[in-house]
């Protein structure tokens, strides 16, 4: 084969089933949304490009190039994974996915983002949120909010923060605390 374009498609695509299945069947509590994302962060080509540049030895790379760019760690890995397939079958493909990508992929970013988890919940349990801005202090240029959160026009939290931003976050922080 003149170039491993074709085998890159194919190693994609069978990439992102066995990912797909891994996921569904060790993670089996975590909805749609969540594995998608963690799918996300193993497929991503800045970390196929990683785990490429740490299993591929960059002198037995066959290339017309004249500068070796991060991507082709991530699009040779992806041939790699064609390859396997065609010679050897899915169940080597598998095990060559989990031993040498999903091992070494962190999906377990932690996740902060309070408002994002209180919108959720609100969603998965048909309630409605609402975030209101009930004072502000300080000078214009250090001023200070308080949010108040609402579930179904019950106040649940308010908390302070230095941008509307902020306070709401603290806020949703307190409330998913209490919801959850």
């Amino acid at each position: 084969m003149d170039n491993y374009e074709r085998l890159e498609f194919l190693g994609d695509s069978i990439l992102n089933t066995v990912v797909s299945e891994s996921l569904f069947l060790n993670y089996t509590q975590k909805n749609e949304g969540t594995l998608s994302k963690k799918r996300s962060i193993i497929v991503a080509r800045k970390n196929l490009n990683k785990i490429g540049k740490n299993i591929l030895p960059k002198d037995q790379i066959q290339h017309n190039l004249h500068v070796i760019t991060p991507n082709i760690y991530g699009n040779i890995l992806e041939s790699i994974i064609g390859a396997i397939y065609l010679d050897l079958g899915y169940k080597k493909t598998k095990d060559f996915v989990v031993n040498h990508i999903i091992k070494n992929t962190k999906t377990q970013k932690k996740d902060n983002n309070y408002k994002s988890k209180i919108l959720e919940w609100s969603q998965q349990n048909n309630k409605q949120i609402k975030f209101i801005n009930i004072k502000q202090k300080g000078p214009d240029h250090k001023k200070e909010y308080l949010i108040q959160l609402f579930v179904n026009e019950k106040k649940i939290s308010e908390a302070w923060g230095g941008t509307i931003k902020s306070a709401e976050q603290k806020s949703s922080e307190i409330a998913y605390k209490i919801v959850n």
